[in-house]
């Protein structure tokens, strides 16, 4: 395996941080989703929210958590991983 295939630390950190913005997006619709879906039943259009997929107000509140722990446990690895550059920076100067 040559060794530029390796993804560094902090490419990985950004990866993961945006696999929790992708996530934190994706409750947030859902949970607007929500919202209107309980405004079109208020109004009478039963049919279309039987439609919808069920989604639970719980599970994306509990979706937004996870993915705020996952955006700040991958900003420390970023953050981790410049300081071991600037460590090996001053080391090497």
């Amino acid at each position: 395996m040559e060794l530029k295939s390796i993804p560094s630390a902090i490419q990985s950190g950004l990866n993961g941080y945006q696999t929790a913005e992708r996530g934190l997006a994706q409750a947030a619709d859902n949970i607007s989703k929500l919202n209107l879906d309980a405004n079109t039943a208020a109004k009478g259009a039963t049919e279309a929210v039987q439609q919808a997929p069920q989604v639970s107000l719980t599970t994306e509140a509990v979706n937004l958590v996870v993915n705020e722990h996952l955006a700040k446990a991958n900003s420390k690895v970023i953050q981790t991983a410049d300081e071991v550059v600037g460590t090996l920076i001053d080391t090497k100067v």
